[in-house]
């Protein structure tokens, strides 16, 4: 099997420099269509290994599919046997409704292996400091999984990996390839 995803880490202790590596590291996975994969972590170590927060937003939706594939991994793994996922959804308020009845019908066909109540939608606008909300809702997580595409990348810079520094860890996700969970 090819190889198809890159894993990149950093540490909040380490320098600026490090992001900047990070940053060109992405540009040539993305370049060899490569999913990348930037793991921040502080020194709580995936603490209790009990909670995985996943943020689905309507700017990252080609990432979902992969985002919940590897908190599934992760599940997987005996160090995370009692774990949990809480997949977060934020949409533009109009789109609430059909996004809600979409996510509903991919957990009753069991192409989400999730239970409804751990499935939590917003209504978003442009007075919603999408920020503050993951700060609230995932502040106990032991993990973080969130999105970025590479427009948001070329915008932000390293500065996108430094996001939610009140979070513990945080794995961000660009998928390349379209992941189907069937």
């Amino acid at each position: 099997m090819e190889n198809n995803t890159v894993l990149f880490e950093s540490s909040v202790h380490d320098p600026a420099a490090v992001l900047d590596e990070i940053l060109d590291g992405c540009g040539l996975a993305q370049v060899a269509q490569m999913n990348r994969l930037v793991l921040r972590h502080t020194d709580h170590f995936f603490g209790n290994r009990k909670a995985i927060h996943v943020w689905l937003t309507w700017h990252d939706y080609r990432n979902a599919n992969l985002m919940i594939l590897l908190a599934y991994i992760l599940l997987g793994h005996p160090d995370w046997k009692d774990g949990e996922i809480t997949l977060y959804a934020a949409y533009p308020k109009p789109d609430v409704k059909e996004r809600s009845e979409e996510l509903r019908k991919m957990i009753t066909e069991g192409r989400l292996l999730i239970s409804e109540k751990n499935v939590q939608l917003f209504g978003t606008d442009d007075r919603t400091d999408f920020n503050r909300l993951v700060a609230v809702k995932s502040e106990h997580a032991d993990l973080v999984i969130r999105g970025f595409t590479e427009a948001k990348l070329k915008e932000k810079g390293p500065a996108l990996f430094e996001k939610h520094r009140e979070l513990k860890d945080i794995l961000w996700v660009s998928a390349e390839e379209r992941i189907f969970i069937e």
